[in-house]
């Protein structure tokens, strides 16, 4: 099940969006708080699919709080402003709840205060982490163990990054073909890769890069233009040898 949710904050234009929902059709919608502009601005990229199947939050964020009107009851849930859980924390509860096997989308949530981001970027260390995070510019996806992403579409102007989850600032092992600077090069402490890019070679080759988690857990920072697949593969505990070289900056 794809369960997307639309939350406040700084959101994609959503013909950005358009190839990714029409590739991941929604299944199950979430709107939390302001969350409900959003979505409203999306119903055009969305398809059949466009409605909420719940709306939930403190509603202090709606511009106008009278849109809720246009909405059955039984699917709004109002929360108190004074609780222990962001409006997006309590989408993402709803979400974990509703389907054992899912695919999380968080769309939002973006920009304005620093704490606000950092909070949402936390969540990826938890049990309630979105897989994929879509942002303004760029798309973030949950990388755990056994996890491949085969990324099309790059430029050699798109940035690729990858960095950790909060969880840990050192440990985990990638592999990665396609890349300017692969995986023999990535950091060992902090983010492992910053403003990487397809390489001359899988550029003229028109080949997508890949990047496979073995251990441990990270996210891969991605344009929103890329399109992306997954598939899950066999872990080996054999460690893939590594070159010794100098780390740069990118």
């Amino acid at each position: 099940m794809h369960i997307v949710i639309f939350t406040g904050g700084d959101s994609p234009a959503p013909e950005e969006c358009k190839a990714y929902l029409e590739s991941h059709p929604a299944d199950f919608i979430i709107a939390a708080d302001s969350g409900l502009e959003t979505l409203e601005k999306f119903a055009s990229v969305l398809g059949k699919k466009h409605q909420p199947d719940a709306i939930l939050g403190d509603m202090d964020s709606l511009s106008d709080s009278a849109m809720l009107a246009r909405y059955p009851k039984s699917i709004i849930k109002t929360y108190p402003q004074d609780k222990d859980w962001s409006d997006t924390e309590l989408a993402l509860h709803l979400a974990v709840s509703t389907a054992k096997e899912r695919h999380i989308t968080l769309i939002g949530a973006a920009g304005g205060r620093i704490d606000h981001f950092l909070g949402v970027f936390d969540l990826f260390a938890t049990d309630i982490r979105p897989d994929t995070w879509l942002t303004p510019v760029q798309a973030l996806w949950y990388a755990g163990a056994g996890t491949s992403f085969s990324v099309g579409g790059l430029t050699k102007k798109d940035i690729v990054s990858l960095t950790r989850t909060s969880a840990s600032r050192t440990g985990g092992r990638v592999t990665s073909d396609g890349l300017q600077w692969e995986w023999q090069l990535f950091r060992k402490e902090g983010m492992p890769s910053l403003s990487n890019r397809i390489s001359e070679e899988a550029d003229e080759a028109k080949r997508d890069v890949t990047v496979t988690v073995l251990e441990g857990a990270f996210v891969l920072i991605l344009p929103l233009s890329a399109r992306v697949t997954t598939k899950e593969v066999e872990l080996n505990t054999k460690a893939p040898q590594e070159k010794v070289a100098q780390h740069p900056l990118g």
